[in-house]
């Protein structure tokens, strides 16, 4: 198949990027590289640095059977501060990665965020609006022009490569984490600790995506390992040696999953990995 992957030079990108063309796809990559990387770029693959909102005048090389659209801003603290970085890639580009799905009859697999189902609402930052704005454009263009399209959410990724952002605040918790007990510094937890997130293995989340390519209906799947863990908890599986450091804007209580069962009934999807055995094969040195 002829594939196009968005922001496939970053963390899930370059994942999914390497599996697909396992598979033998034929892929392009579109990515800005203002969080991916070009040491992510895999051999085979074609890989123009633009903006998603110019998909419309890139020249490609082919007309692809499918788009993963990865390739959109990705953190919620540093969005206050680059909110309108934030609403050109979030918004004008996904808006024209959508025309072009509507243009050449194209199914779009959408990285959704889990931020939409934040008991704070999808105002609590910059970030979760857009993202939630883009969800509701996907299925209005369903509605009006046939659009087909899979909307997978995301709940705190980790696994090989998730140290790979070139941009600091662009780390998830378990990177920011690893490279502080790698340099024997304390680990920052925000706030009390108390909040609790759910974590994905990379891996997982690749086949979910790939396992909702092949789902024949529009439909929205929660690619999240359903248990729940306190921030603190999570760095005491690392180190003792832990400081508190202040709340920051747009934090959230807890993560959310409306219907854990859902996906699995839907894809036969289901977590291969916790975030224990992958910390304890960081400890080890064994990933």
């Amino acid at each position: 198949m002829n594939i196009l992957v968005t922001g496939g030079a970053g963390f899930v990108g370059s994942n999914l990027v390497k599996q697909l063309k396992q598979k033998g796809n034929s892929i392009v990559v579109i990515d800005n590289y203002s969080s991916g990387k070009h040491e992510n770029e895999i051999e085979g693959v074609i890989y123009i640095e633009d903006h998603t909102k110019n998909i419309n005048k890139i020249e490609l090389p082919f007309i692809p059977d499918v788009i993963f659209h990865l390739g959109e801003y990705s953190r919620i603290h540093p969005s206050f501060n680059e909110y309108e970085k934030v609403w050109d890639y979030n918004t004008v580009g996904t808006f024209e990665v959508i025309t072009f799905c509507i243009k050449h009859n194209i199914k779009i697999v959408y990285a959704g965020s889990s931020t939409k189902f934040a008991w704070e609402g999808v105002t609590h930052s910059p970030y979760s609006l857009t993202k939630s704005m883009s969800i509701d454009l996907v299925k209005a263009f369903s509605e009006w022009y046939g659009l087909k399209y899979s909307i997978c959410y995301f709940y705190n990724v980790f696994g090989p490569g998730h140290n790979s952002s070139p941009v600091k605040g662009y780390e998830g918790v378990i990177s920011i984490f690893e490279d502080q007990y790698r340099n024997n510094e304390p680990l920052t937890v925000v706030g009390t600790g108390e909040q609790k997130r759910m974590f994905t293995y990379v891996d997982d989340i690749v086949d979910g995506l790939i396992r909702s390519w092949h789902y024949t209906e529009n439909e929205e799947f929660e690619l999240g390992n359903p248990r729940l863990y306190k921030i603190i908890d999570i760095a005491k599986m690392f180190t003792d040696n832990i400081v508190y450091v202040e709340s920051r804007k747009g934090d959230r209580d807890n993560s959310v999953i409306t219907e854990p069962n859902r996906t699995l009934k839907l894809l036969g999807w289901q977590p291969t990995m916790n975030i224990e055995e992958w910390i304890e094969r960081f400890k080890n040195n064994t990933i």
